[in-house]
């Protein structure tokens, strides 16, 4: 039996294909270098985790999966190198473990681990005993194995979607992004391009509305769903590349044969009522293949589905304002953050943290004309995930956008932030604290709630 030795085990995505690993009968071992909450996950399913990294780890070991995080000059890797054992990404090791097996992927810029979910959701309800791997948590789970097909969340950060075949593709929607992988959005849209054209997968579903995606979208002419502008006109796409959508009495439906199925109402955020599109059309275009229908959806169906950890999730509470976590970190998905923060709340608190120096340093000023009219804004300094990139420090935005009309403040860390919030709780006006970044700045409620930030 081979043994697989996951470094980086406490990361999102890493730590649910080490649960799918062990489900698959391999012997799993991992180590990271801090503590999370993935890590417990995975401790709580007999998997090994050992703190830190180190060469010891390697006994036995045949194959070595590394989170992206981890570089390939690093001693553990370097020594597994040397003594020929195989090193893989996981996106690498994703694709062996699924080959041969029926595969609905998910990837994008943005909504692919929502997307991921909403679509396993589908086929459970429709009696399909599916399986799922995800970059994020829902309902408690990274993974869930059982049988064909697996939905699949794709990452293209490190280039890893183009090592999988899926039998179905949804790209939910594609702008610049990644930086430290993509030099130039050119570069991308050239990697997709090259992808789709090799690979040719059965379904192909692009989300439109954003540049690198509409240019695919007008190369393979795929199926697609109503982009945030034509839902908020509300009208046309009867005429559009998404005719199998309408919408009546202010609500968005999406039309299986002849049934009426309910996709949200308007007044919800236009990336939700995009990523069940998404997840419609996917599950639809399968069951559909196999002589299934879809089950029944309505308002209770959307409600019921788990929701995935840390997208815009209500963690609790302080001094009667309600504390939201989210992992936003591009630009287009803090400025959908702040929209659905204006719809819930009618004053917020927003933490920001960014993420990656590479990409805050890309897209600084798209950052500053996000944030610029945010209420009461707190910066933290950016969270760097181990990258070595010199580029701008959030210092500046805090400096760029402090003269405005608003409350803007900068803290060095965590305690400070926490700080800040309790010394001007009163100036804050705010129903909601919303955290957004994928970095830790989320640590800041939980000194909130244990006391510290009272």
């Amino acid at each position: 039996m081979m043994h697989i030795h996951f470094m980086g085990i406490g990361g999102s995505g890493v730590s649910g294909l080490a649960i799918a690993a062990k489900s698959s009968g391999f012997i799993v071992s991992g180590c990271d270098l801090k503590e999370s909450s993935f890590l417990k996950m995975v401790r709580g399913q007999g998997i090994e985790c050992m703190q830190g990294h180190d060469p010891a780890h390697l006994k036995g070991v045949d194959i070595l999966v590394r989170s992206s995080a981890v570089p390939l000059n690093n001693p553990e890797v370097a020594e597994a190198l040397k003594k020929g054992i195989k090193v893989v990404t996981r996106g690498e090791f994703l694709a062996i473990l699924l080959e041969n097996k029926h595969k609905i992927g998910v990837g994008g810029s943005h909504g692919k681990t929502s997307t991921t979910w909403m679509i396993y959701a589908i086929l459970c309800a429709a009696g399909i005993d599916a399986s799922v791997y995800a970059g994020g948590k829902s309902g408690g789970r990274s993974s869930v194995s059982a049988g064909e097909p697996y939905v699949v969340e794709l990452d293209e950060s490190d280039g890893s979607i183009f090592k999988m075949c899926p039998n179905s593709l949804v790209i939910t929607n594609l702008e610049f992004e990644h930086a430290d992988f993509y030099k130039t959005p050119a570069e991308m849209l050239k990697s997709f391009e090259r992808y789709l054209l090799s690979e040719k997968p059965e379904n192909l579903i692009i989300g439109r509305g954003y540049d690198l995606s509409d240019k695919l979208f007008e190369m393979f002419a795929p199926l697609s769903f109503p982009t945030h502008d034509e839902i908020r006109r509300g009208d046309g796409f009867e005429n559009s590349d998404c005719s199998s959508f309408y919408m009546k009495e202010g609500s968005l439906f999406f039309l299986s044969g002849n049934t009426e199925i309910y996709v949200g109402d308007v007044a919800e955020p236009t990336h939700i009522l995009q990523n069940r599109s998404a997840a419609l059309l996917a599950a639809s275009e399968y069951l559909g293949k196999i002589g299934r229908a879809l089950p029944v959806i309505d308002r209770e169906f959307w409600k019921n589905v788990p929701k995935v950890d840390r997208r815009f999730q209500n963690v609790g509470s302080w001094h009667g304002m309600t504390l939201v976590d989210d992992y936003a970190h591009h630009p287009s998905e803090v400025h959908a953050l702040i929209e659905q923060a204006e719809l819930e709340f009618k004053n917020f608190c927003l933490l920001f943290q960014p993420h990656r120096i590479s990409r805050f340093t890309t897209f600084y000023d798209k950052f500053k004309e996000v944030l610029k009219d945010v209420g009461v804004l707190i910066i933290l300094p950016v969270y760097s995930a181990g990258e070595k990139f010199e580029g701008r420090a959030s210092k500046e935005l805090y400096e760029d956008l402090k003269n405005g009309d608003n409350f803007v403040f900068y803290a060095e860390n965590i305690d400070k932030a926490a700080e800040i919030i309790k010394e001007n709780e009163k100036r804050l006006h705010a129903s909601a604290i919303v955290s957004a970044g994928a970095g830790d700045v989320n640590t800041v409620f939980a000194k909130l709630m244990s006391g510290e930030g009272k």
